[in-house]
């Protein structure tokens, strides 16, 4: 196996087969942690023909920090045990540009994370369809070498921690749709997290609510297009 996917979710159903049928099209096989879900979301993974291992979460663990990292250990040690070459996380609301071109040489692949926004132009349009996007963006690993060394084990962890001496290629773009799915996906993306984290999340998100359609970024800043990211896009440091 060269590449496997993992993720960690809970309630996609609205999002998740698109996702997997996303991510299948360059992973040899698809790794699953489904955080609790009271949706169809367990079941449409099953019956997708790229995931090859879900792990239920039984528990809804109330320390999100803690348990960001302790679900995505879990799913990459599923993966694990299948000895992939490379592994690549993904959140259920994320699409890959990238050709994939260039990364054996290397440990790891950080990319350019990009959100998009609802605009007033396309508030009840799909979410894939969403025209513009903020102008900054964060840089991101999104795949990397199957090591011993590869590990989640800090609280909040997104990114795996890789080996000391890891050798990373920057390329390839992340179009980041949790703040564009819909209306009614931001009010409930504003409260699970004015509900469940700690600050600076909790008010961060409180102040969010009712504040779905935007005419400039979660950063006061323009909106641009994705021709324009190279040229506009702004690396966020915070």
């Amino acid at each position: 196996m060269k590449i496997a996917g993992i993720t960690r979710i809970r309630n996609e159903e609205a999002i998740i087969q698109e996702t997997l049928d996303h991510f299948g099209s360059f992973c040899d096989a698809i790794y699953v942690y489904d955080d609790c879900s009271t949706d169809r979301t367990v079941e449409i993974c099953t019956k997708h023909p790229k995931v090859k291992g879900i792990v239920q979460g039984k528990v809804w663990d109330e320390d999100r920090k803690r348990a960001e990292w302790q679900t995505r250990q879990a799913v990459l040690e599923l993966a694990k045990k299948d000895n992939p070459g490379w592994i690549l996380y993904f959140d259920a609301d994320e699409r890959i540009d990238w050709n994939f071109e260039g990364y054996e040489q290397y440990d790891g692949v950080v990319m350019k994370l990009f959100d998009y926004y609802i605009t007033d132009m396309d508030a009840y349009g799909k979410y894939t369809e969403r025209e513009l996007l903020g102008c900054e963006y964060r840089e991101i690993l999104m795949m990397f070498r199957n090591t011993p060394e590869v590990k989640y084990h800090i609280p909040d962890q997104r990114m795996a921690t890789l080996k000391d001496d890891a050798k990373l290629l920057h390329a390839g773009y992340v179009k980041h749709y949790g703040k564009a799915i819909s209306i009614e996906e931001w009010e409930k993306t504003c409260e699970y997290y004015a509900n469940h984290f700690p600050e600076p999340y909790k008010s961060k998100w409180e102040a969010r609510k009712g504040k779905a359609i935007h005419t400039v970024s979660d950063f006061g800043r323009p909106l641009i297009r994705w021709h324009e990211k190279e040229a506009r896009g702004i690396l966020l440091t915070e």
